[in-house]
């Protein structure tokens, strides 16, 4: 959950990514997180942008992080 955050927070998709840097990165998958990957999620095309991190998701990040 602490490395999911901080992609988030790198990610700087808006506002909610933005205030989940203003409370930090933890260990704990709390509104603000969802709120943020739900951002992520439709900036990045992802469907349905639920805030739920299933395989979709995990499938895209692995392909960021390997871009990179």
């Amino acid at each position: 959950v602490k490395a999911l955050q901080e992609f988030l927070i790198q990610s700087k998709a808006g506002p909610q990514a933005v205030a989940l840097a203003k409370m930090g990165s933890t260990t704990y998958f709390g509104n603000q997180t969802k709120k943020a990957l739900i951002e992520y999620q439709s900036k990045a095309g992802i469907a349905p942008a639920s805030g739920y991190f299933g395989p979709k998701t995990k499938e895209h990040l692995t392909k960021v992080a390997y871009a990179n």
